[in-house]
């Protein structure tokens, strides 16, 4: 009898150890993800109303820093129902002489959402230390007429670009406004000519080695190897960001930020 028990035990344990190679092979997790609206998504994260703090990584390697939060209420000023997006970071450059590193890149800014996901305004500063360079950029959709733009960069205190899409283009608006990407290594900037199709699913991802239930939320350009695939947790807070060209970004709360290598001979904080 003992016999026949253990006999069994290893037939059922074979079974299902096959059983589950099977699904990891022929259905991976993502592909188990029950598929949801994603305004149910944006919904989740804008109720959120916290900040989280990420490491930035390319390729593995930690670059940098980002902060993102997500919010929604009543606008005092214009008693409209608003969500808010915001973000700031840094990326960061190898100092050979300290072996530290030093901030190459920061920046911060937001952007604000009715509750049909339209876009209402939005500003962001830029800023490159080494090079003294500043540089500001805001719109704003909310008036009746067309949507107005601004922006303005200097260099060391002397200003390159001024632009007032609400005034007649002065003498220092000489360049157009997607040269604000080429000054920051970039590529030119036209948010107009971005097309995103969006998707949203559900269900149990393994993230840094531990079985989460979370939301996937799947943003596409119009061209390959423009994704970005967004995990969020139940209550809407942001656990990993990939992209399809070698940058990600993970929350402190899966691994702890002085966990990542750094480029070599740098030195953790």
């Amino acid at each position: 009898m003992p016999l026949r028990l253990a006999a069994i035990a290893i037939a059922l344990f074979w079974l299902g150890s096959v059983t589950w190679l099977c699904a990891v092979v022929w259905a991976p997790p993502g592909s188990r993800m029950a598929q949801v609206d994603p305004r149910e998504v944006y919904r989740v994260f804008f109720d959120w109303n916290e900040s989280t703090t990420m490491a930035l990584l390319e390729n593995g390697m930690r670059r940098g820093e980002i902060k993102i939060s997500g919010g929604s209420g009543i606008d005092e000023a214009s008693g409209v129902f608003e969500r808010v997006l915001s973000l700031s970071g840094t990326t960061d450059r190898h100092d050979e002489r300290s072996g530290a590193p030093t901030t190459h890149l920061s920046w911060r800014g937001n952007l604000t959402f009715s509750e049909a996901m339209e876009v209402r305004d939005g500003k962001i500063s830029l800023r490159i230390p080494d090079r003294e360079l500043d540089a500001h950029l805001s719109f704003d959709a909310t008036g009746d007429g067309a949507p107005t733009t601004k922006a303005r960069v200097a260099m060391a205190g002397s200003e390159l670009i001024s632009f007032d899409s609400s005034t007649a283009p002065g003498p220092t608006a000489s360049l157009p406004l997607p040269a604000l990407g080429n000054l920051f290594g970039i590529g030119p900037l036209d948010p107009s000519a971005l097309k995103l199709t969006t998707e949203a699913r559900m269900g149990n991802f393994n993230l840094a080695g531990r079985e989460i239930r979370a939301f996937l939320l799947l943003l596409r350009g119009e061209e390959p190897g423009q994704e970005l695939r967004a995990y969020l947790s139940e209550a809407g807070e942001p656990l990993r960001l990939e992209t399809d060209f070698g940058f990600e970004a993970v929350s402190e709360i899966l691994v702890p930020l002085d966990a990542y290598k750094r480029p070599p001979g740098t030195k953790h904080p």
